[in-house]
């Protein structure tokens, strides 16, 4: 009788072994983060998405940062957190609504609130100073102007999630984000920020996917992808997350004729738009 050799029995074991392990490998359900969007203080319901997310993805530092703050309360994204106990560094540009920001966390000692205009030069700078850690768990940005910018300078601090506004004025696949300049400022027009898909990309860069769109609102979430897995979302991609939110603050093509330009004291700041 012919041997059969105990290596090859085990050789064509393994790969029986292996497809009966995929087949039987539990699949994650998509988090439906929209069944949790809930307001307290935010102003499109961004404070139950934050509250799930941060029940899938553990916290660590318990440490949030959010620009501009605005008060620390009006439509705050962080303000829930604060008062669950999380730490915090609050920025704001605006002097009266820093002066309320200040005020209402003067007797907080987790709580650090500054007035100051952020720019891509000095964000880093200004984390080290208050004393962010490194591996903060939330981060918000809302400056609606160079959010872009800031997001792409912030190398040396690795959020778990993130925040950020997206342009709706440029549905994916559209390439937008405005021309850099130090003072640029929201006019209220759509010259803010970048579309969906150029933040979507930006953040490709940095490791992160993009894991929630508001349904009524800017707002997009992004997870550091060592946990994308846990929401269970099988395409993510801007065309497929993105909403038909309405075009509410005009066409880039047709600013009126005194908001052509950014205008700061003596000089005018040109309104162009970037396909990055």
């Amino acid at each position: 009788m012919k041997k059969i050799s105990t290596q090859k029995i085990h050789l064509a074991i393994i790969p029986m072994l292996a497809l009966t392990l995929a087949c039987t490998a539990p699949t994650i359900e998509r988090i439906n983060l929209d069944d949790y969007e809930s307001k307290v203080f935010s102003q499109h319901g961004e404070d139950g998405v934050i509250e799930q997310i941060f029940k899938i993805i553990e916290p660590t530092t318990k440490y949030a940062v959010e620009f501009g703050a605005y008060d620390g309360v009006t439509i705050s994204n962080t303000r829930k957190l604060i008062l669950d106990g999380w730490s915090s560094f609050q920025i704001e540009g605006h002097p009266y609504r820093a002066k309320l920001l200040a005020k209402e966390y003067v007797d907080n000692p987790k709580v650090t609130t500054l007035e100051a205009w952020i720019f891509p030069g000095n964000i880093e700078i200004l984390f080290e100073e208050a004393g962010v850690p490194k591996d903060l768990d939330f981060l918000v940005i809302d400056i609606d102007s160079n959010d872009y910018y800031v997001w792409r300078a912030i190398q040396s601090f690795r959020p778990k999630v993130v925040m950020i506004e997206s342009n709706a004025s440029f549905p994916p696949p559209e390439l937008a984000v405005i021309d850099f300049h130090p003072f640029n400022y929201w006019d209220q027009t759509n010259y803010v920020g970048a579309s969906i898909q150029s933040m979507y990309n930006l953040a490709k860069t940095k490791d992160y996917e993009l894991i929630h769109v508001m349904r009524t609102g800017p707002n997009i979430f992004f997870v550091d992808k060592q946990y994308y897995d846990l929401f269970g979302i099988e395409d993510n991609s801007p065309v497929k997350m993105a909403r038909p939110l309405v075009r509410a603050l005009g066409d880039e093509k047709n600013y009126p004729e005194d908001k052509k330009t950014l205008k700061i004291d003596a000089f005018e700041i040109e309104k162009k738009w970037i396909e990055r």
